[in-house]
């Protein structure tokens, strides 16, 4: 509850005191009455919604009995989160009566002044989709290392007579859908979607539908752990025009996984248009995060001029190879990013 209060004060205090848009606090039954009183705290566009049926849904039984071979260590209620940001999302934000939708996790920090409307931003600029940070995502906690590749070609080739919209744009070889391995493309170049700012409508479009239904189906979600991030980031570089999309870098924006007495693995990137941005991290750092800065100075980097502290490495994060000296140990399970 301290971790989310804290969330939301700070996107208030920088952005909701004056737009005043919804924010919809999605939980799977643990608040009751009056502990949503207690968030909502005199704050009237904060909601709550309940996820249950389509959209918060045990796997078939057929993807259920090999639950012991699925892929990682995390349990159901993640895969189920996998699942809603991936492929639930949209029409279930649509039945709720919303155009837009943006999503801010509990475990973010909105750090300094967005001075504008997010939704009226992308609606005046047609912008279909809206990020803050680049991942780049590996998929050797897969059976083998190309298989989501492979998935991607096969889809492409069955349904999309072979086109990849602009998703070769970064890879070697760019002639075929046949270039779209994990050798010749490295990482997926992929949004580091703890927030995006996404049109409902253009994601609820057959085209979209149509892909994230096959991949629902086929209970790939659960069992190999193919999650939101690689599956947003996959839709939106097939099917959405790179011109309608917008990397948001003017404000500052944190994300912190684990703990948070200090970063354990996230990012935090001080905004291109803040003034005076190292004094602006030190105030970030003793005011709103409370975080030791000489602990974190080996985290701190210069990623394309923006001051940022991020864990793990950045590296060279739009390269295709993994930065020198940024080995991946044998205790890590899930998959590692490297983030900008």
């Amino acid at each position: 509850m301290e971790i989310l209060n804290n969330t939301l004060r700070l996107l208030f205090k920088h952005y909701n005191d004056r737009e005043h848009d919804d924010v919809i606090v999605m939980h799977e039954g643990d608040f009751d009455a009056e502990a949503q009183k207690a968030v909502i705290a005199g704050r009237p566009e904060i909601k709550f919604h309940h996820l249950k049926g389509e959209d918060w849904k045990d796997p078939p039984a057929k993807v259920m009995e090999s639950r012991k071979h699925w892929a990682g260590v995390e349990g159901m209620g993640y895969r189920k989160m996998m699942r809603l940001y991936a492929v639930r999302i949209w029409p279930m934000m649509k039945k709720l009566g919303y155009r837009w939708v943006s999503r801010f996790d509990d475990d973010s920090y909105l750090l300094s002044e967005i001075p504008y409307n997010l939704f009226g931003f992308m609606e005046h600029y047609g912008i279909g989709y809206g990020y803050r940070n680049i991942a780049r995502e590996t998929g050797l906690i897969w059976p083998k290392p190309d298989d989501y590749s492979a998935y991607l070609r096969n889809y492409s080739k069955k349904h999309m007579e072979g086109t990849t919209g602009w998703y070769l744009d970064l890879c070697e070889s760019k002639e075929s859908v046949d270039d779209l391995t994990r050798e010749n493309c490295g990482e997926q170049f992929g949004f580091y979607n703890n927030f995006f700012v996404a049109d409902i409508e253009r994601f609820l479009q057959p085209d979209v539908q149509n892909f994230l239904n096959y991949v629902d189906e086929s209970g790939k979600i659960f069992t190999n752990r193919w999650n939101d991030l690689i599956l947003q980031s996959s839709t939106v570089q097939f099917f959405l025009n790179k011109n309608a999309t917008f990397h948001f870098t003017g404000w500052t924006y944190g994300h912190n996984s684990g703990y948070h007495d200090m970063l354990h693995y996230g990012i935090v990137q001080v905004g291109r248009f803040v003034k005076e941005p190292w004094r602006a991290y030190q105030y970030y750092m003793e005011h709103e995060l409370k975080w030791n800065i000489e602990m974190h100075k080996k985290y701190l980097h210069n990623v394309n001029g923006l001051l940022t502290l991020v864990n793990p490495s950045p590296g060279n994060c739009c390269a295709n190879e993994e930065p020198a000296g940024w080995d991946n140990p044998e205790s890590v399970l899930t998959p590692t990013q490297f983030l900008c």
